[in-house]
């Protein structure tokens, strides 16, 4: 494949960036936008022994994305890694070298988070509640705008109404029963509107589901702590040859339409100070054609109901080469159940972003076959997926019922 560069340039007075997260999905991917769109020298907060190992944690997302490595001499030359961590009082810096950081930025792009979709609260505030307060008292210190990244997931319960989140609004009534990730992204927006009130200039960015890039179909599998619950489905169906039907909205973001659109937004943030912008596909598909797409892809899947599909899990007799069938994404729908099953039905105005985006030739990759096929091909190149056609094992239903221990590993990840 020829070189990747990016079909956006950025002329303007930013010459120094403070990115968080950069060895995550999203800043990562941001990251190779920042080295091929700007001029500017990116610091990159890492949490890192020295800075070998943070530099190589780094390049290890940046070049996942960029593996023709055309930017390994923008690399070398414009990233400063920071050894530090978003979650301590001053990134972790001396209090000299925290105001020295701050005097020298044009603009902090903030990705770091937690995203253990199953951990306590407690253990994911510091990063994404705390963490969100450091980068914010970081941001007045050096009269700096920040752009912040949440999550379309503030819905909170209300996914579960008849209801649309819009991109100015926040507190809705929602509620978070058993949806602490989604609370702490919540509380984190609400840290940037009273810094708001304080001077603090931003914007927020809600991405939804975010998949890999539209082009190349390239995702840090294996680079990250987290892969994202999305693709430990899609390996699910395929594994175990088994689907339940539902008609509910599936949304599929591609990366490359996150960063390209969070880097514009940021760049011209003085055009859209203190908005929020709802970075999710505009024409969700639902599960079901999630699926169509996995078999138009090569792969054999089996339909069972609902109940018969959550049966057959819970009670071990989903075997594939004679063992239960485990993983990521089936231990996390056990520990959900399906007998309080409640159906999403929350939806995502896009209005904001469209109108701010327009003229900008960034635009979200429609969920078609095509993309759903370049994710799989790469995901199989990976070693992720088994390749299609090729007579792998698929899981059968037994009538025996086999005891079986959920697996409490499920994504003790952070995203920084």
């Amino acid at each position: 494949m020829a070189a990747w560069r990016s079909a956006m340039t950025y002329q303007n007075d930013v010459e120094n960036i403070l990115l968080t997260g950069a060895t995550g999905v999203m800043g990562g991917r941001l990251l190779q936008e920042l080295l091929s769109a700007t001029k500017a020298t990116i610091y990159c907060l890492v949490r890192a022994a020295d800075m070998a190992e943070a530099t190589s944690k780094i390049e290890s997302v940046l070049f996942c994305y960029d593996e023709e490595r055309s930017l390994k001499q923008e690399a070398a030359a414009r990233i400063v890694p920071v050894l530090g961590d978003v979650s301590k009082s001053h990134l972790g810096l001396q209090r000299q070298v925290w105001r020295d950081l701050a005097a020298r930025m044009d603009i902090a792009l903030h990705c770091a988070a937690n995203v253990n979709l199953i951990a306590s609260y407690s253990k994911i505030a510091p990063v994404n509640v705390g963490g969100s307060a450091n980068m914010v008292e970081f941001c007045l210190e050096g009269k700096i705008p920040l752009m912040h990244t949440s999550s379309f997931s503030v819905i909170g319960d209300k996914l579960y109404e008849d209801f649309t989140l819009y991109e100015d609004a926040l507190d809705v009534g929602q509620r978070f029963p058993d949806m602490d990730y989604e609370r702490s992204k919540f509380e984190s927006e609400k840290l940037m509107h009273a810094a708001g009130q304080k001077g603090l200039d931003f914007i927020i960015v809600r991405p939804g589901n975010i998949w890999g890039d539209s082009r190349t179909g390239r995702y840090p599998l294996t680079q990250t702590k987290v892969k994202g619950i999305y693709y430990e489905a899609v390996r699910a169906i395929v594994e175990t040859g088994f689907t339940f039907a539902s008609d509910e909205d599936f949304d599929i973001t591609p990366v490359d339409y996150v960063a390209r659109a969070s880097l514009y937004l940021a760049m011209n943030w003085r055009a859209h100070n203190r908005r929020t912008f709802n970075l999710v596909n505009p024409r969700p598909i639902d599960w079901n054609t999630l699926v169509e797409q996995v078999r138009d892809c090569g792969y054999v899947v089996r339909e069972l109901s609902r109940d018969n599909y959550f049966d057959a899990l819970n009670q071990g007799r989903m075997l594939r080469e004679g063992k239960a069938y485990s993983s990521a994404f089936t231990d996390l729908l056990s520990m959900l159940g399906n007998g309080d099953y409640v159906r999403d039905s929350g939806k995502y105005d896009t209005a904001n972003a469209r109108k701010a985006l327009g003229g900008s030739g960034i635009s979200c990759h429609e969920c078609d076959v095509m993309l759903m096929m370049r994710y799989l091909d790469y995901a199989f190149e990976k070693g992720f997926l088994p390749l299609a056609g090729s007579g792998f094992p698929l899981a059968e239903i037994s009538r025996t019922v086999v005891p079986r221990g959920f697996m409490e590993r499920l994504y003790d990840a952070k995203l920084a």
